[in-house]
């Protein structure tokens, strides 16, 4: 028996022969032309096989679409659902999040970390909490999870393959990005882990020790000394000291025990008491450098002084009752400044010309009593009259009357 499609079954059949015999005899009888040859169907076998390819490929597109529809509905692809999609959320809008990462960036990463771990593996490591309504942040990062955190976040920088690296040297105030290129981006995300989240263990502290040698050597520099600028005031000193800049890290003062009081690192402002005018004040300051990654430099200490205003004498005006015959007169008095509090001193006036020390003696001197504000104030001496001088003095402090 032959083939189903095989020649011998596509032969005619006797019947059709006799047939097409008998017509051609009464087309010859009739004068009619003959019948045009049966011409053989060489199509059929491609039209049975584009049949059989196109049977095939409904089967296998009948399959991938039941194999999509499977993983869409399970969450293997497409958009995440139910829990999934609430713990993304809570890692992007409640979780340890860095400043210098756009909203977008974190949303990136918060569904690249669940798509990875899942949900329940992230409550499990105790980096979210399951609630009634979905997922608090715990915060509680094993290294290994801290670190894929932050590598998605670096991945997922807008602005090409070196984008990160400009992102962090920025968030790092890092003059380049170089090296931190040369580190990579598995090794810089364990550093930002370790420095930025709250870690279950201490496996990556080891891991990051090669990283942070080859920033150091990079980045990290003694600083050079603050410098300092000094205004006298009254029995005080006002001292501004500025941090030297620097291209790379955060630089900072440390003054030790001193107390600022006003400005802000790296320029702070301190105003330093002093017993008496004149007397100098000093902040021993030192710059100090801080890089993100937890390295240190610290440069020479600085001794950095200034001195207060000066002690003086000076002649004021003051009320007092005129003598018999003098209805218009006037008095001066010498003002001390700048003593130690309740410190005792002798002013001495010695007058010449027209005025005259009570008593019309050459010279008169009294013993006074600085206030709590280091000023006092010497008895005054009548000083009308038109020729002539008084000259106050008191250690080496002087005023005369009428200045020069």
């Amino acid at each position: 028996m032959s083939e189903p499609g095989s020649t011998a079954q596509q032969q005619p059949k006797p019947t059709e022969l006799a047939n097409a015999a008998a017509e051609e005899a009464r087309r010859r009888r009739l004068g009619l032309p003959p019948m045009p040859r049966r011409r053989r169907d060489r199509s059929r076998p491609v039209r049975l096989a584009l049949r059989w390819l196109v049977s095939v490929g409904v089967l296998v597109m009948v399959a991938f679409l039941g194999t999509s529809a499977w993983a869409y509905f399970t969450g293997e692809i497409g958009p995440m659902r139910g829990d999934e999609k609430d713990a993304a959320r809570t890692l992007a809008l409640a979780g340890d999040t860095p400043a210098w990462a756009d909203p977008e960036q974190i949303r990136c990463a918060a569904d690249a970390v669940v798509k990875d771990k899942g949900s329940a593996a992230l409550a499990d490591a105790g980096v979210v909490t399951k609630t009634g309504g979905g997922f608090s942040y715990a915060g509680e990062w094993p290294s290994a999870l801290g670190s894929q955190w932050y590598a998605e976040l670096l991945g997922c920088a807008d602005g090409g393959a070196n984008s990160w690296s400009k992102q962090v040297a920025g968030a790092w105030t890092l003059d380049d990005a170089r090296c931190l290129r040369e580190v990579g981006r598995p090794a810089i995300a364990g550093v930002l882990a370790v420095t930025n989240l709250r870690l279950t263990d201490e496996d990556l502290a080891a891991k990051n020790v090669d990283a942070i040698t080859h920033l150091d050597s990079c980045y990290a520099r003694t600083p050079e000394a603050p410098v300092g600028a000094a205004a006298a005031g009254y029995r005080e000193v006002t001292l501004k000291v500025t941090a030297p800049a620097v291209t790379s890290g955060i630089a900072s003062i440390d003054d030790g025990a001193a107390q600022p009081t006003a400005g802000e690192d790296p320029e702070l402002t301190y105003t330093l008491p002093v017993a008496k005018g004149g007397s100098e004040a000093c902040v021993q300051a030192t710059t100090k450098v801080t890089y993100a990654w937890g390295t240190v430099r610290t440069g020479e200490p600085a001794n950095l002084c200034g001195k207060a205003a000066a002690a003086r004498m000076e002649w004021r005006t003051y009320k007092h009752a005129c003598p018999k015959g003098m209805p218009k007169c006037a008095y001066m008095a010498a003002y001390v400044e700048g003593l130690s509090d309740n410190q005792s001193v002798k002013v001495t006036y010695r007058p010449s010309g027209d005025f005259k020390c009570p008593g019309k003696k050459p010279a008169c001197s009294v013993t006074v009593k600085a206030d709590d504000a280091g000023k006092a104030r010497a008895p005054g001496i009548l000083v009308t009259g038109k020729k002539g001088k008084v000259v106050a003095s008191a250690g080496s402090l002087k005023a005369t009357y009428p200045g020069s």
